[in-house]
């Protein structure tokens, strides 16, 4: 699968079911799909540093949190 530099568009293949988010689940199996490996630690950071940015609190990764990652 090619890597896009498009955020959009990568996010949009990271969110599987199109509900405008990206699960913990959707982010391991994009990751694999890519042949990238990330480990719970890893997974606590990304989604702990997510909810941090945004205050929710859900667990998930928004359209907009991603694109601040992105940017950062």
């Amino acid at each position: 699968m090619p890597v896009s530099d498009d955020p959009t568009a990568t996010f949009k293949e990271f969110d599987r079911d199109g509900d405008g988010y990206i699960t913990r689940e959707e982010f391991v199996a994009a990751m694999n799909a890519r042949g990238e490996e990330v480990t719970p630690a890893d997974l606590d950071s990304i989604f702990k540093s997510a909810d941090a940015r945004d205050g929710d609190a859900d667990g998930r990764i928004s359209l907009q949190e991603f694109l601040v990652a992105w940017n950062g």
